[in-house]
């Protein structure tokens, strides 16, 4: 249950960030890497709230450096 409103508010904040209009790559792109890491991070392994956040969390990192790049080359 804690997994399931974990995640729940991980899509409402990218649902937001995509919604109202910012305009940082980094931004989107950690709020995308985390719910991308996080359903990842929770389908492998022993399905523990641990793994989910450590998805969460490689999942922000790798899309704010990829959103960064994007928007280093606009």
């Amino acid at each position: 249950m804690k997994t399931q409103l974990i995640l729940a508010s991980m899509v409402l904040s990218t649902a937001s960030f995509t919604l109202s209009g910012c305009n940082s790559g980094a931004a989107k792109g950690a709020a995308v890497g985390a719910v991308a890491g996080a359903v990842a991070g929770r389908s492998t392994g022993d399905h523990s709230d641990q793994r989910t956040r450590e998805g969460a969390l490689i999942g922000a990192a790798a899309g704010a450096i990829i959103g960064n790049e994007s928007d280093k080359r606009r």
